[in-house]
């Protein structure tokens, strides 16, 4: 046998097998329950299944095996059925029905209940008997009043459908004329015949006007270059103040600068090289400034002066300067030099002959004085110096130093010796000025 010929008998045997199982699933006997091939949708899912070729052999095969389906029934119009079964005649193609599910309905519309319109409020049918009870009470005499009492009776020809209308007291007649106002006004009334109460009232404040002088202010002290300059410098704290004043006023401190460099101890220097910082009252001249110094600007401070030369004390050049190094001279650094000495000069410029420098070893008060020589407790737990020798010195500083902190005007010292002298002095003192 060709191979064409086992194939041809092949696929008749295939397609024998197939519908004889068919026909055996189409005629099985009923078990109590309906079959789910035997119903007309599962014949037509069935048949869908099959390929097309297939279910026309099929077909010819055994024409009538799948008998039509009946025509569908009609559902009724408020039942909404979940699957509806479309089916199609058989035609030359066998094609059975096919299940389609319908659109869903749209949402039932919310019924639109419509609420009465509350009709107006009726006119009264005696408006006009009203309107003239007005106005005849509108022109009563003034020494009457309109009361509920005095109301005259509703008159019979208003219906009945208005009897607390007629009976309601009226509104209070509009005052026309002062005299009438002031009848109403004088008539005692239910609150006024009651007792009186005391009522707390809130006491208003009394304002008083300002001074004239509240408000004049005297104008802060504005400085600029060419007032009047005066230095105090303290070595312990480290600082030097500048003071400057306006023509026919007091000294007013301007700034405090920090030192950034000082030598030595506390105590007046003494010798050339013993790298001490000096200590007294000094006075600089326009010869003593030095604007091209090695150590940006400077001003000598005059050292030696009078009362160093009468007690033999030697040395030189001790300056004011820039930078931040000193070997017996008081450093501020560039930036600070620089606005000092610019005040400085131009107060000399300005007139000013000579600037009083006054260096201490700190702030000459009894307690400072007591606590660096010993004359204190602190100096026995070591909070205090050992420098009894210049007790005596810083006491004759003291007198100086108190002069301006009291009147706030630098006082003129002398040299007289072993001291210093304030004001004034005799024949063998000589005053401490510049170069």
């Amino acid at each position: 046998m060709t191979p064409r010929r086992t194939h041809l008998a092949l696929a008749a045997l295939a397609l024998a097998a197939l519908v004889g199982g068919v026909a055996a699933l189409r005629y099985m006997p009923d078990a109590g329950s309906p079959s789910p091939v035997r119903s007309e949708a599962a014949r037509s899912a069935w048949s869908g299944a099959l390929p097309t070729g297939l279910r026309r052999m099929a077909l010819r095969i055994k024409p009538g095996a799948f008998p039509p389906a009946p025509p569908p029934v009609a559902a009724a119009p408020a039942q909404e059925p979940s699957a509806e079964v479309a089916a199609v005649p058989q035609g030359g193609d066998g094609v059975e029905g096919s299940v389609s599910f319908p659109p869903a309905p749209p949402p039932a519309r919310p019924e639109i209940v419509e609420k009465p319109t509350p009709l107006p409020p009726s006119r009264p049918a005696n408006l006009a008997e009203l309107a003239d009870k007005f106005a005849e009470t509108a022109a009563a005499p003034a020494g009457q009043t309109q009361t509920a009492e005095a109301t005259p009776a509703a008159p019979a020809e208003v219906p009945a459908a208005a009897p607390t209308l007629a009976n309601a007291p009226l509104p209070p007649a509009r005052l026309q004329e002062p005299s009438a106002r002031a009848a109403v006004e004088a008539t005692p009334t239910a609150q006024e015949s009651a007792p009186p109460t005391q009522v707390a009232r809130a006491v208003e404040p009394t304002l008083r006007a300002a001074p004239e002088d509240a408000f004049q202010q005297e104008a802060p002290i504005r400085f600029g270059m060419g007032d009047q300059v005066f230095v105090r410098i303290f070595k312990q704290e480290g600082q030097l103040e500048l003071w400057l004043r306006k023509s026919n006023s007091r000294f007013s401190l301007y700034k405090t600068y920090p030192i950034c460099k000082w030598s030595g101890r506390l105590g007046p220097k003494l010798k050339e090289a013993d790298y001490q910082s000096p200590e007294g009252f000094y006075s600089v001249s326009a010869k003593q400034l030095h604007p091209h110094s090695n150590y940006h600007r400077a001003f000598n401070v005059g050292y030696p002066n009078a009362f160093d030369r009468q007690n033999g004390r030697t040395g030189g050049l001790v300056m004011v300067h820039g930078a931040c190094k000193s070997v017996g001279c008081f450093a501020m650094t560039d930036r600070g030099i620089e606005e000092i000495y610019a005040f400085v000069e131009a107060a000399m410029r300005a007139g000013q002959r000579e600037v009083q420098v006054h260096i201490f070893p700190f702030r000459l008060t009894e307690q400072a004085i007591a606590r660096e020589t010993g004359g204190s407790w602190l100096a026995f737990v070591g909070a205090g110096g050992n420098y009894q020798h210049w007790t005596e010195f810083w006491r004759n500083l003291k007198q100086g130093y108190d002069i301006f902190e009291q009147t706030g005007e630098p006082p003129v010292a002398f040299a007289c010796g072993d001291h210093y002298a304030f004001g004034a002095g005799d024949s063998s003192c000589r005053r401490i000025a510049g170069w």
